[in-house]
């Protein structure tokens, strides 16, 4: 796995032909009125932009993964634009110059994660959690299994792609050696970690 600082420092010739994924931690906020976050969420996005276009000399991206999502092209992109404005930015900039949107969920799985995560949420009995978190942990293997093989059948030899996935999940997958892994952590988003747990635990 390279680091994005040691990318001038690679041999370029060393990924020619070679499968690149370059994996960016999903930010997303719901709509908010606290303008110090948006703004950290703006910034966070505009930095990942300009990381992913360094990681370029390697290759252009010409698709992209986005948890989440299970519909392709232009339907997605349009879904990201009304749920994820700041996420958008990337989106439509990288299609925009030739990348498409890939669905990489299965929506009956990606479903139920979701129904999980909400009983995580409301439940209050400890012997219940553990039942719910069972059945929770069950299904988020069975989607990461699900992203891992679509994201090795989508990406061609040769390819370069960026995947937008929570980091706790990235690590998660299951992917060939054959891919080469660059991580793209913009310098703001421990910044916005801390503002979120500050902000919630206060």
């Amino acid at each position: 796995m390279a680091e994005l600082g040691k990318i001038e420092r690679l041999n370029i010739e060393e990924f020619k032909g070679k499968r690149k994924l370059f994996c960016i931690p999903n930010i997303f906020i719901p709509d908010d009125e606290d303008e110090k976050l948006k703004n950290l969420v703006e910034q966070y996005w505009q930095e990942a932009i300009s990381h992913i276009e360094r990681l370029e000399k390697l290759g252009f991206v010409t698709k992209i993964f986005v948890e989440t999502i299970f519909i392709e092209g232009q339907d997605a992109v349009d879904v990201i634009r009304d749920t994820n404005p700041y996420l958008y930015f990337l989106i439509e900039k990288k299609v925009s110059q030739g990348a498409t949107v890939v669905g990489i969920e299965d929506p009956e799985i990606f479903g139920a994660f979701i129904d999980w995560s909400n009983c995580l949420r409301i439940v209050k009995t400890a012997s219940v959690l553990q039942k719910v978190f069972n059945y929770y942990n069950e299904i988020n293997q069975k989607r990461i299994e699900v992203i891992s093989n679509k994201i090795n059948e989508n990406l061609q030899e040769g390819e370069c792609a960026i995947v937008i996935l929570r980091d706790q999940e990235r690590m998660k997958l299951s992917l060939p050696k054959d891919i080469d892994i660059f991580l793209v952590v913009p310098s703001v988003y421990d910044d916005i970690l801390k503002y979120l747990r500050d902000k919630f635990l206060s």
